[in-house]
Parts: structure tokens; sequence; C-alpha cells
């Protein structure tokens, strides 16, 4: 009977010794050789109560139990794991990692110069109607026409001629420029008629900016209509220029 009330005793002497462990600091370092020394006494006499406050003032000396840095008196967190960092309570600090994502919108300008494109063939805005394609190549132009016996061409064919040096700069073309008359007049006259109107386009097209290199002047007479020479409006069609691509 003696030694179950020994062992219950120093059950219950354990567990207040771990209890004033926690306790304030200036009250554990009496509390707990008390407690020690009340324990020891009842289970062995005399020599009990001073080798149980031996042990409780021991079971006292250390006052950080889980090594966290905060004393077991503030700690609220007494069990904290060995090398985790803790707050002023004594609780771990868990860090909260926050990732932001951040989407850069890229801007892109192009600026537009050619509105007009066929496959690889660059047509400036406007001009279309004036500039053949075939197989996505520049084929040829809309030709530029003249009043009768004229060798400058009319001033509404202006923006007609600005169109085709555009398209020749664009496309890097190679061309000749052929002039052509009605059948008025003799062949000799008009074969020199055909040449000056063949020049004044050259000439105007160089000023816009082709090289001289690209353009090729000729003139044909009345060798190569396009409509009978019998009518007026007929006529009004070979009294032209020809602007070719031949490369």
């Amino acid at each position: 009977m003696k030694n179950k009330i020994a062992v219950v005793l120093a059950l219950v002497g354990a567990a207040s010794l771990s209890g004033c462990s926690n306790a304030p600091q200036g009250d554990a370092g009496i509390l707990c050789p008390a407690i020690g020394a009340g324990v020891g006494g009842l289970l062995a006499g005399g020599g009990g109560a001073v080798g149980g406050g031996i042990v409780g003032a021991l079971f006292c000396a250390n006052p950080d139990r889980d090594g966290d840095g905060v004393a077991n008196s503030v700690d609220e967190c007494p069990d904290t794991p060995a090398g985790a960092t803790v707050d002023e309570r004594g609780c771990e600090i868990v860090e909260e990692v926050i990732v932001e994502e951040v989407v850069v919108e890229e801007e892109i300008v192009e600026e537009v110069v050619v509105v007009a494109a066929v496959a690889a063939v660059l047509i400036p805005e406007s001009c279309e109607q004036y500039v053949m394609v075939e197989d996505d190549k520049v084929v040829g132009f809309e030709h530029i026409l003249f009043g009768f016996n004229k060798d400058e061409y009319d001033a509404n064919e202006q923006e007609k001629l600005d169109c085709i040096a555009k398209t020749v700069i664009a496309n890097d073309l190679k061309i000749d420029v052929a002039g052509h008359t009605d059948n008025v007049g003799s062949d000799e006259y008009n074969y020199e008629l055909s040449k000056r109107r063949a020049h004044n386009v050259g000439v105007a097209l160089l000023a816009a900016g082709v090289t001289r290199d690209a353009a090729v002047e000729e003139g044909k007479g009345i060798a190569a209509p396009i409509a009978s020479n019998a009518t007026e409006e007929g006529r009004a069609h070979n009294r032209r220029v020809e602007v070719r691509v031949y490369n």
C-alpha cells in the first residue's frame, strides 16, 4: 500500500514541478524547490525533503525549456521546434510569400507607308486603279494620254504619273517609256512626236524620284495602235505613252 501511495505522490510531484517551471520567474524559484521538498519529505522523510528540494531547484534551473530565447514564464508556445524563428510571445514566425504577377503590355506601333499590298507587291495609297498586277507582280500601268498633236500630257494625267513613279520606286522596278501617236500626219512627223511624248514623261518620272537607269525612252510613232484610227475615240486612245515593266 505504501508503495502505491509513493508512486501516486511521485506522479503528482512531477506534474507539479512541470507546472511550476512555467510559472513567473520569481515564483518558480520558490515554488519548485518547495514542491520538490514536500514531495521528497512525504516519500522519504527528512532526507527525502532535502533531496526533493534539490531536484525541484534543478528542474526549474532551465527557464527556457524549448531554447527559443523566450523565458518559460512568458512563452505562449513552449514547444517551439529547435532553430525556429519566434516572435516576442515565443511562437514560430511563419513567413507568407506573396507572388505578385506583373503583366507588361507591349505596344507595337508600325508606321504604314503603303496602304495597299498584293502579296509582295507594294501599291501606294489611292494608286490601285492605275497599277496592273498579275501573279503577284506589277506588269504595267494605265496609259498616259495626250491631246491631238500635243507632246505634253494633259494636267489631269498628273496623278496617274505620280502613282506610276511611286510604284516603280516602292517595288524597285525597271521600266521603259514608249510614246505613240494616231495616224493623222506623216509617219516621220508622228515618229518624232512620239519620241517627244516619251521624253517628257521620262523627265517627269525622273523628277518624281525614279532613277535614270530604271527608265528607257523610245518612240513608236503610228506603228502600234491599240484602237482603230477610224474614229476620234480610237485615235484618242492611240495618242499615249506606255510605261512598261520588263523586270
